[in-house]
């Protein structure tokens, strides 16, 4: 006893899994690469602010290293003239008034201290927000290579389908 199936019905499954395949790649596929574009962009802002927080926690240190230049050239009593302090010190807001002198140096290091500390945490949280993006990345790379597998599966099965048909006219 022969099972015929009738042709149109598998040409006809052949079409609606090349559809299938074809409405996949174009929603499904496309979304998640947009969401993996998302994501790298989000990495390249990160690492653009990790480098400018860099920059920041650098000028600091050229800062410390200048306030140490000017209190070591200058007599052990003399205040350091009023404008050269306030340059100096113009980067720390509620400190650009206090005079640059050998008592009030262990505050302002202090305080230059306290900015590279924030600075620097800043720079480990985007770190590490990078990489929970990078790890989400992978995970969205590999859900879109499986989805790109399936619908060329999809494709290939349906084509093969389609193709039954020609093979069954040449039997008949």
């Amino acid at each position: 006893m022969r099972i015929t199936i009738k042709t149109w019905l598998i040409v006809a499954t052949g079409l609606v899994l090349n559809i299938v395949a074809a409405l996949m790649t174009n929603f499904v596929i496309d979304d998640l690469g947009e969401e993996v574009a998302l994501v790298a962009e989000k990495q390249f802002g990160n690492n653009q602010l990790i480098q400018l927080t860099w920059q920041q926690v650098d000028a600091l240190e050229r800062r410390r290293e200048t306030l140490l230049i000017v209190m070591a050239l200058k007599p052990l009593d003399d205040q350091v003239s009023f404008d050269i302090g306030t340059r100096l010190l113009d980067a720390f807001g509620e400190m650009v008034n206090t005079p640059l002198t050998q008592q009030n140096l262990p505050k302002i290091m202090l305080k230059i201290d306290q900015q590279q500390d924030l600075l620097r945490e800043k720079i480990d949280s985007l770190y590490l927000d990078n990489l929970q993006l990078a790890e989400s990345q992978r995970e969205l790379n590999s859900k879109t290579s499986a989805y790109r597998n399936l619908a060329l599966f999809l494709q290939v099965l349906g084509l093969a389908l389609i193709m039954a048909r020609d093979l069954s006219r040449r039997q008949d």
